[in-house]
């Protein structure tokens, strides 16, 4: 017996008010669903449809998806909207074995984000029953061969939610999410994991993604992922971002509490403030709130403000080291497709910043000219420095693959501009 109460997936609260969204959904009439030609959501009501689908318990497993302009979700008018997705995972009360049952509305396919804002969407989901969970961000909750990358969830966003509650998704039990940003304002009441990306990484991998919001929690709550356990990756994050939990315990300016062998968090900094409660079984930390033996915590840093201690893999460096070259330098740790780059654009106040952050045409990094050389002439692209094994790919400007296959001349391409990418490093170029 099912022993907690299921929100029904239509539901969603209307408001009569002029905005940019009026609360109604649209099927999106692009695209195919393929790497090719992806299903295009250009408005407002297009990402309203979407979210009901997967609440509904289409998965578009295998599908992809693509945001093609910036979304404004008319919190400023009251609208609210529900997660995608609904994490609905429980324990058989009728088996005395206690069976896992898991019912829950996974999106399983691939969303780009295109770096466009989804901003002023007010977020929330609090279950009517204690037992209920849920999952409250921008996605309930991601599984195996989910991919979610390059979405920003802009700075007049608000996230309300009970347990399970992040700015992007609420449960991770597989996948990836990747070079996405945070910016929202969180309202937690969750108990056993408040994140400002993620709420409980449970397997899967969080890497080039950053929280610069303000989030506010209980217990388990870190910048990035409040809990993080069952092996999950967490790499290349950082968090700028307050983290205020002034009641609570395990809370870390990267991840609240960490737990399994197998469990990462490798290249990080913190340069946010973190509040919580001193008590004789936790205090604030900078990268990590609480981590068991197993968990590898390794090259990760904090700004050193006179209140944290290091700790094994976690090094305090002053400000003015923190936005030094040599700081990049630590943070890439030898990784050849240089995540990391200086703050050049003054985008981070001066502390490291990520390759799609200064070049958000791409969500992998810039090729370095030498290894990657493309040039054009008369509609045809020529790429040099590449072996006969190497795959190359080539996206128009809205993300549409336009060719892929092994060859290092593309020709019958029109004027425009495109991104070539071998091996997951790219470039763009002008025809």
């Amino acid at each position: 017996m099912k022993n907690y109460f299921l929100l029904a997936a239509s539901a969603m609260t209307l408001f009569t008010a002029q905005a940019a969204w009026d609360g109604t959904a649209q099927a999106w009439t692009k695209g195919d669903g393929t790497v090719t030609s992806p299903y295009l959501i250009e408005t407002e009501q297009h990402f309203a449809y979407f979210q009901q689908q997967v609440t509904a318990g289409t998965t578009y497993e295998g599908e992809y998806f693509f945001l093609v302009n910036d979304l404004d979700m008319s919190a400023d008018a009251g609208m609210k909207i529900l997660p995608v997705g609904f994490f609905d995972e429980y324990v058989n009360s009728d088996d005395p074995q206690g069976s896992l049952i898991d019912e829950s509305k996974y999106f399983l396919g691939t969303f780009d984000g295109n770096f466009k804002t989804i901003d002023n969407i007010h977020i929330e989901y609090i279950a009517t029953d204690f037992q209920a969970v849920g999952g409250t961000g921008l996605f309930a909750c991601l599984d195996e061969g989910a991919l979610v990358k390059n979405v920003i969830l802009g700075a007049r966003s608000i996230v309300t939610g009970g347990e399970l509650t992040a700015g992007l998704v609420g449960q991770m039990n597989g996948g990836t999410l990747q070079c996405s940003a945070s910016l929202a304002t969180i309202n937690s009441e969750s108990t056993f994991g408040s994140g400002g990306v993620v709420a409980i990484g449970a397997g899967g991998k969080i890497d080039r993604c950053y929280f610069g919001g303000t989030l506010t929690g209980n217990s388990d709550v870190g910048g990035i992922v409040g809990t993080a356990m069952y092996g999950v990756e967490i790499t290349n994050c950082y968090n700028k971002g307050i983290i205020n939990a002034p009641n609570g315990m395990f809370v870390g300016g990267i991840v609240g509490s960490a737990y399994d062998s197998g469990t990462r968090i490798v290249n990080c900094y913190n340069v946010g403030e973190v509040i919580a409660a001193e008590t004789f079984i936790s205090s604030p930390q900078p990268i990590v709130g609480d981590a068991d033996f197993s968990v590898l915590v390794q090259n990760c840093y904090f700004l050193d403000n006179g209140k944290f201690e290091e700790a094994s893999g976690v090094t305090k460096k002053s400000e003015e080291d923190m936005k030094s070259e040599a700081m990049v330098t630590l943070l890439n740790a030898g990784d050849a497709t240089a995540p990391w780059e200086m703050d050049t654009k003054s985008l981070n106040g001066g502390y490291p910043v990520f390759a799609w952050q200064n070049n958000p045409s791409s969500g992998v990094a810039v090729a370095p000219k030498e290894t990657l050389k493309v040039g054009a002439m008369n509609g045809v692209l020529y790429i040099k420095g590449i072996n006969p094994a190497q795959v190359v790919r080539v996206y128009n400007i809205v993300g549409n693959m336009v060719y892929e296959g092994r060859t290092s001349v593309v020709d019958n391409l029109q004027s425009g501009i495109y991104i070539v990418e071998v091996d997951g490093r790219a470039t763009k170029v002008r025809i």
